[in-house]
């Protein structure tokens, strides 16, 4: 039986929205808004989907869609930076919150966030991604290099808040 769109987008919501406030640095009110463009894009679209993992796929597409179209600069023009490469301590994240990410994300241009939300935190296959954003696989892996200026950013402002509350 095919389900209606309230609860196709319903089911979403959540996913979306935890995906918006990191398209958007934590900024709530944008994320809002991006979630809203989404869900009103993809009800235009709507066609029923059966399978669920498709669904939020659906979902997904059409919120960096949405992101990218308010960012207003395409995934294409977006420098790449030239990034140290360090090794990770795999105990520096143990603590870290949904907030320091979506700081840290304010760093990344729209292009590589997108990306990066996609492939990252999203699992997304690289060809998929690719096709989503617009770009070529070779496009999407130097997006993608911006994992470690990410990181580095989310690292190093989680050690400096740590160590101003006297944590260490």
């Amino acid at each position: 039986m095919p389900r209606t769109f309230e609860e196709l987008a319903g089911d979403q919501m959540d996913a979306l929205y935890q995906g918006a406030l990191f398209l958007s640095c934590g900024d709530a009110g944008t994320a809002e808004d991006l979630v809203v463009d989404t869900v009103m894009l993809a009800f235009q679209e709507h066609a029923a989907e059966s399978d669920p993992e498709r669904t939020r796929r659906w979902f997904e597409a059409r919120l960096v869609r949405a992101f990218l179209r308010r960012s207003e600069r395409s995934v294409q023009s977006a420098p790449v930076a030239a990034v140290e490469r360090t090794k990770l301590d795999p105990d520096a994240f143990e603590g870290l919150g949904s907030d320091d990410l979506f700081e840290a994300a304010s760093i990344l241009p729209p292009g590589p966030r997108a990306a990066l939300w996609l492939v990252l935190l999203r699992r997304w296959g690289h060809h998929d991604a690719a096709r989503v954003l617009g770009v070529d696989d070779a496009k999407l892996q130097r997006l993608l290099e911006y994992r470690d200026l990410l990181m580095k950013r989310l690292l190093t402002d989680s050690h400096l808040r740590k160590r101003a509350r006297g944590i260490s």
